[in-house]
């Protein structure tokens, strides 16, 4: 159960490579603000861990630990709410090396580890460099997800080691008829 409404062609390409299990070890996905990135992550995540059949089903023990942020392979990078200096202001290469160290280990309860990597535009330079060499020599079973309104600000070396899919903004008539519809988006 997809829950984004006016990606059809980023669900599509997701759905493929889950199928042929032909995944990227990095995706990025590049969008304005608003426009479900982060959703469609959570969702490959869920598909990725999923016991269903039809994947991701939402209702299965992981949909629900990955739906509820309690999943202990799936975990979120962002800006760290510590202090108002500069360094706050950007991803820091002691966050990433802590997912390098994560990365490292076996998937704990699920069959893949996801990192999600939000707002990767913020990476500092460090912090980039850093995660470009676990870019350049993925481990089996770990799958990141760069998210970003402007790819622009991320190396080209990154950009480059990732399954780049953009999402674009959706119409007014888009959402409308997803709510008239009750949202049945799959």
């Amino acid at each position: 159960m997809w829950q984004v409404i006016g990606q059809d062609r980023a669900i599509s390409l997701l759905r493929r490579a889950l199928e042929t299990e032909f995944l990227a070890h990095a995706y990025l996905f590049v969008g304005p603000n608003h426009v479900g990135k982060m959703t469609l992550a959570l969702n490959l995540a869920q598909a990725l861990n999923c016991e269903a059949v039809e994947r991701p089903c939402g209702e299965c023990a992981a949909c629900q630990k990955i739906a509820s942020a309690n999943h202990a392979d799936i975990q979120v990078i962002g800006l760290t709410q510590n202090g108002s200096s500069a360094e706050a202001k950007l991803i820091s290469i002691d966050q990433i090396r802590q997912v390098q160290h994560s990365a490292s280990l076996p998937p704990f309860e699920g069959r893949y580890r996801v990192f999600i990597i939000e707002e990767a535009g913020l990476l500092s330079t460090e912090a980039a460099n850093c995660l470009l060499k676990t870019l350049e020599e993925p481990v089996g079973r770990v799958i990141f997800i760069l998210l970003t309104a402007n790819d622009g600000l991320l190396p080209a070396t990154v950009v480059s080691r990732c399954q780049r899919l953009e999402l674009r903004q959706i119409s007014v008539a888009e959402v409308e008829s997803a709510l008239n519809t009750g949202w049945g988006v799959d």
